[in-house]
């Protein structure tokens, strides 16, 4: 999870990761598309509120499928 993320930040795709999750950003970013292009699951551009919410969380589920994310403890 990150607030935002921009062509800078390709480094973050060497480290494994299995999603990502920005507060800012939308379809057609950087960002969303490396995702797409890799196979990452990502919710970029979820907004202040689900954000702010999921960061308190030890996991979250980014679902591709029904396009919903949740935190779990």
């Amino acid at each position: 999870m990150i607030e935002g993320a921009d062509p800078g930040y390709d480094w973050i795709f060497l480290h494994g990761i299995s999603g990502l999750i920005t507060k800012y950003g939308g379809a057609n970013s950087h960002m969303s598309i490396r995702c797409s292009e890799l196979g990452i699951a990502a919710a970029i551009g979820c907004g202040v509120e689900k954000y702010d919410e999921l960061i308190n969380f030890n996991f979250v589920e980014i679902d591709s499928i029904s396009k919903s994310v949740k935190g779990i403890l």
